[in-house]
């Protein structure tokens, strides 16, 4: 098995012509390059309980030690160990004790210890924390107890800014919040923090066979599911999404939608209407209105994807209206969203790029294959004690949703590649959270 860079740049072959195919590496490369070039990202404040996916907009460091004071990790007694040297068996006095959120005030002469509860301030003079499972009552008033075990110096006790110093960096610019995050913000007494505005995406679909669910179908239509499936997926990556609807196969009615949509949003999206057929505008109308970039990339499924941009903001220093035309086909419009769509979305939402997780597998039946393309086939996943065994899931069609539904990764079948043997291994891509 070649090495994942190997693999990646077989997929990319060095080549500055541009072909009317290009490798997905190449094709995310010059949309990052492009996008990057007219990047303008803008930040806000939000109180962290309303900041849930959103993107930081600044590095935060802690204000203060956390553990803010050292502090017991267990519920027991506190003590210096140089007495326990000084005297392994003697009888301890408890003289107090220490409570969290109610530390103990005053000093604790040689000899003696405190009751302490977890998360409750050591004195400074004390350094040593005794599980009360390992003590024992020496009388009835429970005023003096023993050790049952030779205690280890410094057990069970949390110092003064073990997990974060005073000006650490805790989150670093471009992370986005999620639940731990939040509540690490919480832990520091942060209330408020500086967030990027969220992208405004627009997400329409066309084809005069779509038919919206609820309705009926007559016969060669089909009910609109790309449509339905992005906004999903724009909506958890934490976009504000605007659903532009259907529009039919008219140039005409497709150049009004455009033109609208481009003063609300930052990033239209839409499905169908990017293949050679006689009824697919959306290349005809783009390259009228604005410019496309690239169409067509060397991954199956999806090859008919297409990108480029709108100027239709009043003044030239504005960022253009970036149009993405995905594919009708569910499985293809789905491939390229992932592949290339929230690549995007993630640099205009301040964060960086993540390369694909591709992991080893070893595919347990034959994979048909021809050389050209990037070959992403549907396969579900188990572990066993060989290595990750992968198998086909369902008919290898890019307009069978079902597939992708089943599926636990996408193949990673290298662009000069050919036919699988059984046994053979190949690269998975585990299927991301935005399709669960």
């Amino acid at each position: 098995m070649e090495s994942q860079s190997s693999n990646l740049q077989q997929m990319n072959p060095q080549t500055k012509a541009v072909k009317p195919m290009l490798p997905l590496v190449d094709a995310l490369a010059r949309l990052v390059t492009t996008i990057s070039q007219q990047l303008q990202l803008c930040s806000t404040a939000v109180a962290i309980d309303g900041a849930l996916d959103r993107t930081l907009a600044e590095d935060v460091y802690s204000p203060l030690p956390v553990p803010t004071a050292t502090n017991a990790a267990m519920d027991g007694y506190a003590l210096r160990f140089a007495d326990v040297i000084a005297d392994p068996n003697q009888q301890w006095p408890v003289i107090g004790q220490s409570l969290a959120g109610h530390p103990y005030q005053g000093e604790v002469p040689p000899g003696a210890c405190l009751r302490i509860t977890t998360g409750a301030v050591v004195p400074a003079d004390l350094d040593t924390v005794v599980m009360q499972e390992d003590t024992r009552w020496l009388n009835d008033q429970r005023s003096h107890l023993a050790l049952t075990r030779r205690p280890v110096a410094g057990q069970h006790i949390r110092l003064c800014g073990s997990e974060l110093e005073l000006g650490q960096l805790v989150l670093a610019k471009g992370t986005v919040l999620g639940p731990l995050q939040l509540g690490l913000l919480a832990t520091l007494g942060i209330a408020k923090i500086k967030v990027y505005q969220k992208v405004r995406v627009g997400v329409l679909s066309s084809g005069d066979e779509l038919k919206q669910p609820g309705s009926i179908l007559m016969e060669g239509d089909l009910f609109d599911s790309n449509r339905i499936m992005l906004l999903g997926v724009l909506k958890r990556f934490g976009c504000e999404v605007i659903d532009l609807g259907w529009v039919a196969d008219d140039p005409v009615a497709l150049r009004a939608l455009f033109t609208q949509a481009a003063t609300e949003v930052d990033v239209i999206v839409s499905s169908g209407g990017v293949s050679v057929g006689d009824a697919d505008y959306t290349r005809q109308v783009l390259a009228e209105m604005g410019q496309m970039d690239f169409w067509q990339v060397a991954i199956k499924p999806g090859k008919p994807f297409a990108f480029g941009w709108l100027q239709c903001k009043p003044t030239e220093q504005t960022p253009p209206v970036w149009i993405f035309g995905l594919p009708g086909n569910p499985v293809s419009a789905a491939v390229t969203c992932e592949q290339l769509l929230i690549p995007a979305l993630q640099l205009l939402s301040g964060q960086p790029l993540k390369s694909p997780k591709l992991w080893v597998a070893t595919a347990t039946q034959p994979l048909r294959k021809k050389p050209g393309r990037l070959d992403m086939q549907r396969v579900s996943l188990q572990v066993t004690a060989d290595g990750i065994q992968a198998e086909p899931v369902g008919t290898d069609s890019s307009g069978m949703l079902t597939s992708l539904l089943m599926a636990d990764a996408l193949t990673w079948l290298e662009q000069p590649r050919s036919d699988v043997q059984a046994g053979e291994e190949i690269w998975v891509q585990p299927k991301s959270h935005w399709w669960l």
